[in-house]
C-alpha cells in the first residue's frame, strides 16, 4: 500500500494554480474557522473513488508528470515523496470559511464581503427577491431579515448560497443554531459540491461520494512553481 496526495486543479492563472484537495482538519478557532491540512489518500483505493465521480487522473510523480498535469489540469494522483519534496507549497495548512456544502475554503480566496455579517443594499435586495420578499419559514412579509443558514460564527459564508430570508420573530426562534431545511426552503444546494459531479453521470452511488468529498474537500491556491 503507498500514499499520496490527491488535487484536483480547477484553473491555473498570473502564476497561480486554483485547486482543491483532500483534507483534515482541527476544531474551529473562536470565529467559527477551521485550520484544514492537505491529507494522505491510499493510490491503489483512491482511484475507484474517482471513478465512481466519472472523472480521469494523472499520475504526478516526477518533475514532467508535474508539467503535464499543470497543462491539462483535473485530477491527479501525486506519490507523497515527489509531493514533499518538489511541491511542499501545495499542502500547507490554512485556515478555512466552511461551505453550504460542508466544505472548506481558504480564507485567502474569499472576498471582503463574504467576511462581512450582513448584506446591504442590492445584495440584500437580491436574496430578498429570490425568496419572493416573504419569510421562507412562514407567510410573513413585513420584518424581513436575512439569516446565516450556517452561522457567521462557526464560520459560515455571508453569501447569495448561505442566507436566507427570515422574519425577526422566525429569525430570534432559530438563533444561532444550524437548520439546514432553510436550505432546501430557499431551493439552494447544500448537500454535496455540486463541481465534483461535472463530468459524470449523477447516480446514487456518485452522489454518495460526493457527499463524503465535500465533507473534507478544501480550494485553494499556491504559487505553481
Amino acid at each position: 500500500m503507498s500514499s499520496a496526495y490527491a488535487f484536483d486543479l480547477k484553473l491555473v492563472c498570473g502564476g497561480y494554480g486554483y485547486f482543491s484537495t483532500l483534507t483534515s482538519g482541527s476544531a474551529p478557532d473562536s470565529n467559527g474557522l477551521e485550520v484544514r491540512r492537505p491529507s494522505l489518500v491510499n493510490s491503489e483505493i483512491f482511484p475507484a473513488a474517482l471513478k465512481e465521480l466519472g472523472v480521469s487522473y494523472i499520475i504526478v510523480n516526477n518533475e514532467n508528470s508535474y508539467y503535464d498535469w499543470t497543462c491539462i489540469q483535473g485530477w491527479a494522483i501525486a506519490d507523497e515523496k515527489f509531493v514533499r519534496e518538489y511541491m511542499p507549497h501545495w499542502i500547507k495548512k490554512r485556515k478555512c470559511l466552511i461551505s453550504p456544502y460542508g466544505s472548506f475554503t481558504d480564507i485567502e480566496l474569499a472576498s471582503a464581503s463574504i467576511r462581512k455579517r450582513s448584506f446591504r443594499g442590492k445584495f440584500k435586495k437580491r436574496i430578498l427577491d429570490r425568496d419572493g420578499n416573504q419569510c421562507v419559514n412562514c407567510p410573513e412579509t413585513d420584518g424581513l431579515t436575512l439569516q446565516h443558514v450556517r452561522p457567521y460564527s462557526q464560520g459560515g459564508e455571508t453569501s447569495f448560497r448561505n442566507l436566507v430570508t427570515l422574519c425577526e420573530r422566525c429569525n430570534q426562534n432559530m438563533g444561532a443554531e444550524i437548520y439546514r431545511e432553510l436550505y432546501d426552503l430557499a431551493s439552494l444546494s447544500h448537500s454535496y459540491e455540486p463541481s465534483l459531479l461535472r463530468n459524470s453521470k449523477v447516480n446514487e452511488r456518485a452522489i454518495l461520494r460526493a457527499v463524503q468529498f465535500s465533507r473534507n474537500i478544501m480550494h485553494t491556491r499556491c504559487e505553481l512553481y
